[in-house]
């Protein structure tokens, strides 16, 4: 069974950084499992990393244009194929990024089945209706939709409702694994989080929602938290402080939910990050990673 090694953790907790400098050490190579990092043109405001931060090569990045269509289904049937072919050139994978779903639809066995939608069953409903109803099935998703993308919310209820995407038991491993959960204290993260909001205006992230404008781009379909709020505030609807406050919110809020994911929903191994001293969590990555590649357990920290 091919190795791989996935390096987790909520928005702002270091995985950039960290998986980088780990990545170069065991000469692998990166693919992102982030949906923000798929997208062109979305890069300040989803905290892509700019090519002096990849130490390695990455793959699976800016490949999409900013609202189009991607399954995770398409994610992964290419994800795969791409580990697979890094396999054969005996290259070591590190699969990074904070999208929950995607990466466990790889690493575990998720089959998906060929359930033919049935376009009427969503037209009695406004777009507020549906995406009320979603939120009622799956509270994590409330970040995600916005309601007038009422293409994605109806594929999203099929997904839940139809149990179109099934895994065979949760158990059930489709590669050999580590994942490394990297997990600040919350009030560090917090804190980094809405300081992080100010450096993205100071990089530009008003003018980067102004290009996606300009090129005609609905920004109400970009899921992505900040570009809708952004865009309001251009359009005169909030202040520019109103604006910061709820990114800062809705980020908060979605490094919360993606905690919670990682401890509950998937097999990692928790990693303290102490903003000050991020060496410690590079040793100790380093530690595990080497335990991981000699066939040693893991498991005295997993959650």
């Amino acid at each position: 069974m091919i190795k791989v090694i996935g390096i987790v953790g909520a928005t702002g907790s270091g995985k950039t950084y960290l998986s980088n400098l780990l990545a170069r050490k065991f000469k692998a190579e990166i693919i992102n499992t982030d949906a923000s990092s798929f997208r062109k043109g979305l890069d300040i405001g989803t905290a892509k990393p700019k090519n002096e931060e990849m130490l390695v090569k990455h793959h699976l990045i800016d490949f999409l244009n900013p609202i189009e269509d991607y399954s995770i289904n398409s994610f992964q049937k290419d994800c795969r194929s791409k580990i697979e072919e890094l396999n054969e050139e005996n290259k070591l994978v590190f699969l990074v990024g904070g999208s929950m779903l995607y990466l466990n639809s790889v690493i575990y066995d998720y089959q998906f089945s060929k359930v033919k939608r049935d376009k009427k069953k969503y037209l009695a409903y406004s777009n507020d209706e549906l995406y009320e109803y979603l939120i009622k099935l799956d509270p994590a998703l409330k970040d995600k939709y916005h309601p007038n993308n009422r293409r994605r919310i109806e594929r999203a209820l099929d997904l839940i409702e139809d149990n179109s995407l099934k895994q065979k038991q949760t158990e059930t491993k489709y590669y050999d694994f580590l994942i490394i959960f990297l997990n600040p204290e919350r009030k560090d993260l917090y804190d980094r989080i809405n300081k992080r909001v100010d450096l993205m205006l100071e990089e530009g992230f008003i003018d980067e929602v102004k290009a996606l404008k300009e090129a005609g781009i609905d920004l109400t379909k970009i899921k992505e938290i900040g570009y809708k709020e952004l865009g309001d505030y251009l359009d005169g609807k909030i202040t520019l402080e109103d604006a910061k406050e709820v990114i800062a919110q809705k980020t908060r809020n979605y490094a919360k939910r993606q905690i919670t994911w990682y401890r509950n929903k998937i097999e990692t191994v928790e990693v303290k990050v102490d903003y000050n001293n991020l060496d410690l969590a590079l040793k100790k990555s380093e530690e595990l990673i080497m335990r991981f590649l000699n066939g040693k357990t893991t498991k005295e920290n997993s959650k």
